[in-house]
Formats: structure tokens, sequence, C-alpha cells
């Protein structure tokens, strides 16, 4: 079995290719052969410029000797060491140098500079040169340096009499340092420090004329408000103000500034310009005030109308005022609707008043339908914004604690006056006991006591504490009441007759650590029980002191014939202090 025919064979004949074995050009091979070469005439190079650089000035001051004409150079030379000689001559001579002395030394380096430029030579390498320009300098700043601190002093000591007059000599002071600095540098006095303190006084006396300027604007601008010649003061305040703007833009830095000043005097400028509004508000205001004193409560309210309404323009117009305060448009607002108002008001206080009456004479369901209606009343008129009867008012507290507390009013009240006696030689009534717990807690609605018992001394009471259920318990029954003095205590006292074993719950007859319930005491003549013995008790403190009196001992004192008393500190909470009051 045969696969076909085979493949025919290629006509051409293979050819050598010419290229083959040829060696192509790198860079590589180029620059390996070329740096050798290269880096020595680099070298070369450097050296030729260096030399000729090192060897320039002598050339050049070759080139210039040969140049110059040496006779005129000998005299230039001669004459620059000529007057360096006579400076130092005078210098030795004199204890201080003067200008005429100085001028020596300028000839001395002006010959030497003529000199060096005869030669055609630079300056800088010149080394006579350069130390007679360094000394020329130093001794130019020294004499400006002493003119500049006499200068200084003379403006510190005039300043104190005249600012003004001291200005120029402070002006000639920093001229004198500007010259060290811009002329003779090469002194090395320059001290950019000195410069900077001159001129911060320079523009603190500069500034003091603007300062008192604007000052005396703002006196003008006030001195007119007081007269009331708005206009004119609005005119005076608006130089202040620009004065002001003016001394803040340039001397702020100087002088301590006033912050805020600007806007002060603004807002004195928007008051002066609410004056006369404000003077016709006053005039409406007074007005209605008269209606007020006259009884005439129509013609009040609507005079207080006008004085809202002038005022809401003013606080419209010129809302910067210092007029411009609501709390008193408020207060107007309240005055307006306490005059719209009147007849109601004066129908709740009279509510009040046949309240309290009632509660005087204990006629509990009568006193208790008049707080009612007289709370409805009060609530309405201060919710109607007459400015009275607002929660806080001390009528409406009142009212409010009589009606939240009927139940109190209720099983108090018919009672009480069994619990008092009166004191000898007055008026006033005091509780025959110390005030027990459950009296306290009915009032006050708590019950601060160490040991609980509804019969027993109410005890760890402050002097706030007991002053505010002086004032509760005077709204219950309708009268003041309050802490007893020092002296109504020993009223009671004397009254009574030093107790007797049985009258007091003293160390003698108890533990003295517990106390016992109010009323079990055998009671004075006078009719009170333990002014001595179980609780001590506050009395009443009329200052502002801290401390207040504390009477008659606990039952850890023993019996005496005479009523104790100490002071303790109105905060303090004692297990063994308690209280009674008296009704005036």
């Amino acid at each position: 079995m045969t696969h076909g025919p085979q493949d025919p064979k290629h006509k051409f004949i293979a050819v050598p290719d010419p290229r083959k074995g040829r060696k192509g050009v790198r860079w590589e091979d180029l620059w390996r052969r070329a740096r050798a070469p290269a880096l020595v005439g680099v070298c070369a190079a450097l050296a030729v410029v260096s030399l000729l650089l090192y060897t320039s000035d002598r050339r050049t001051l070759r080139g210039s000797d040969e140049s110059g004409d040496p006779e005129r150079l000998d005299a230039l030379r001669q004459q620059s060491l000529r007057l360096e000689a006579e400076f130092e001559a005078l210098r030795q001579r004199k204890a201080e140098l003067g200008e005429a002395d100085v001028v020596l030394l300028e000839q001395a380096l002006q010959a030497e500079e003529e000199y060096i430029a005869a030669r055609g030579a630079v300056g800088t390498s010149n080394l006579r040169h350069q130390a007679l320009r360094r000394r020329l300098h130093l001794l130019r700043a020294e004499l400006l340096r002493q003119e500049s601190l006499d200068a200084e002093e003379q403006a510190l000591v005039l300043a104190k009499k005249d600012e003004t007059a001291a200005v120029p000599l402070l002006r000639r002071a920093v001229a004198c340092e500007l010259e060290i600095e811009k002329r003779w540098e090469y002194s090395g006095l320059d001290d950019p420090g000195r410069r900077a303190r001159l001129d911060t006084r320079l523009r603190r006396l500069e500034s003091g004329p603007l300062w008192q300027e604007g000052r005396a604007a703002e006196a003008s601008a006030e001195r007119l408000f007081a007269e009331h010649r708005y206009a004119e003061a609005v005119t005076a305040f608006d130089r202040a103000i620009a004065l002001e703007t003016e001394f803040l833009a340039k001397y702020r830095d100087v002088r301590d500034a006033e912050f805020g000043r600007a806007d002060k005097l603004a807002g004195r400028r928007e008051t002066a310009l609410s004056g006369e509004e404000w003077r016709k508000v006053q005039k409406l205001a007074d007005a209605a005030a008269q209606s007020e004193k006259d009884g005439d409560w129509p013609a009040a309210a609507g005079a207080w109308q006008a004085v809202v309404e002038g005022f809401g323009r003013l606080l419209t117009d010129h809302p910067r005022s210092e007029y411009a305060d609501r709390t008193r448009g408020a207060a107007y607002a309240a005055r307006m609707n306490f005059a719209r108002y009147h007849e109601d008001i004066v129908r709740a206080r009279a509510l009040r008043d046949l309240a309290r009456a009632a509660l005087r004479a204990r006629q509990v369901d009568r006193a208790l339908g008049l707080i009612g209606e007289a709370v409805v009343q009060f609530r309405r008129l201060d919710e109607a914004g007459t400015g009275v009867f607002g929660p806080a008012d001390p009528e409406r507290e009142e009212l409010e604690f009589l009606a939240d507390n009927e139940a109190a009013v209720r099983g108090i009240l018919p009672t009480i006056d069994l619990r008092f006696a009166p004191l000898p030689g007055g008026s006033f009534r005091l509780f025959r006991t110390e005030v027990p717990q459950g009296l306290f807690a009915a009032v006050m609605g708590v019950n601060p006591s160490a040991v609980r018992r509804e019969a027993n001394p109410v005890d760890s009471v402050a002097y706030p504490d007991a002053e505010e259920f002086a004032r509760r318990f005077g709204w219950l029954i309708g009268s003041r009441a309050r802490l007893p003095t020092v002296q109504e205590y020993r009223d009671a006292f004397v009254a009574g007759g030093p107790p007797g074993p049985n009258q007091a719950w003293t160390a003698e007859n108890t533990d003295g650590a517990a106390v016992r319930p109010t009323g079990t005491s055998t009671a004075t003549s006078a009719g009170f029980h333990d002014l001595i013995g179980n609780v001590e008790e506050w009395a009443v403190e009329t200052s502002a002191e801290v401390r207040a009196p504390v009477v008659g001992g606990s039952v850890a004192d023993g019996l005496t014939r005479e009523l104790p008393v100490k002071a303790a500190h109105k905060r303090d909470r004692s297990r063994a202090r308690g209280f009674r009051i008296v009704v005036e």
C-alpha cells in the first residue's frame, strides 16, 4: 500500500548571508574608548580656570601699578596716612571727640578711596580701607546713638508735663536710629529692638491728641444728651465714633484700647436718636399714673394703651437704644391690663379678705367656698396678663395652698384655739406645747423627725423649716403666726413660776434620750407645757445672722429654775430640737 506521490524537490540553491559574521557599533563601546580622554580634558580646563581666577587680582593690581602715576599714588597714600595720624593725635588729647575731629577720619578714608580708585584696584582688597571705614561708621553711629539717648531721656521727662512737646524729641531719636541702620551699617550698632521701642513710644504720644479728642467728643455728646438736645447729641456721637474708628485703625497696638467702645458709642447714639420718642412715652406714662391716682381707671387703661403702642414703636425703630428694654414694655402692658381689670382685681382681693375673715371666725365651709371662688378669679386675672396673681405671688400662693389642703383646714381649724394660751401682758397667744409631729406633717406634708410618733414633738427641724411652718399655719387660721421671741418665752416661763419635777421632762425623770408626747407633763399655772425639757425650741432671730436662739433645754438636760438660752446655726437639724409658735 502506497502513500501517494512524493514532494517535489526545491528549485533554489542556498547562498550564504553576506551580513552574517559582521559586528555592529554600540554606544557602550564608544563610551568605553572615549571616557578616559574626556576626563583628562575636563580636569585640565578646570585647572586653567582656577589659575586664572587665582592670579586675577595680582594681574589687575600689576596692570594698575603699571598704568597709574606713581607720584600721585604716593601723594594720596601719604595724605591718607597723615590725616589718620592727626586724628589719632587728637583722640589721645581729647576726652570727647567732636564733629571736626571725626571729619579728619572721614577725609583720611576719602583719600584712601581715591588712592584705590587711582590704582584701579578693588576696594575690598585693601585691608586699611576696610579698617578706616569701620572706624568711621562706628564713630558716627556712636555720636548718633548718644544723640538718640539724650533725645529720648529729655522726651520722657517732658512727657510727664506736656506729651505734645515730647513728640519732636522722640522723632529725632527715631531718625538717629534709622540713620545708623541705613548709612552707618558697618558700625555694628544697629538695634532693631530699640528702634521698635522708640517707635512705639512715639506713636503712643502721637495718639494722645486723637484719644483726647475722641473722649472730649463723647463727653460733649453726653452733656447734650443730658440737656435733651438729642439731635445735637447724635451729631456729637457720630464725631466720637469716627474718632474712635480712626484711633483703632492707627494706634490700637500702642495704647490700651477700650474694646467694644465703638459699639457702646453706637448704642448711645441710637439712644439719643430715640430720645424724643422716649420722652413722649414718659409723658404718657405720667398721665396714666395720674389717672390711676385719681381713681379714673378707664382713663388710665386708655393712657396705658397709648404708652404700650408708643413704646412698641420705639422698640421697632430703635432696637439698640438703651430705652428699648422689653421688660419695661412687659411692665407697661401689665399696668394697662391692671387698669382694664382693676374692678375684677378689687373683687378678687375682697374674696380673699372675706376668706381670711371666715377662717378667723372658724367658719370652715364658708371659708373654703370663698377660697375656691378667689382661686378661680386669681387664675383668670393672671392669664389676662394683669401682672398680679402670678404663680409665685404670695396672695395666690396662700389661696392655692388652702385650696389644695382642704382636709387640713377641716381637721385643724375647729379645735385649734384650744392649743393656745394667752401671753401675759399682751394680745398674742402662744402654743401650749411644742408643735407635734402630726400637726407639722398635716401642714408641711412631711415629717422630718428621727423617731416618728404623731404625738411627740417634731424634731430635726432647721430654723427656715420652722419659719415656713409658721407662715403656712397663719394661712390656715387666717392670722399671722411666727416663732416666739426669747422675751416671750421668758414671759411665759415667769408667768407659770419655776417648773416642778412633774412639769418638765428632763434628765431627772427620763432616760435622758427618749422624748415624751406633747402635753403629757403637768401644765404650769399659765397653761404651758414643757417650757423646760423634752425638746429645746427655736426662738425668732430677726437679723441676718446665721445663728438663732434656742431655749428650754431637752430631756438630756437637768431641771433648772432659769430659762436656758443658747445659740445654734439656723441650718442645724438636731434630734433634740423642735419649736412652738405665736399667733398675733
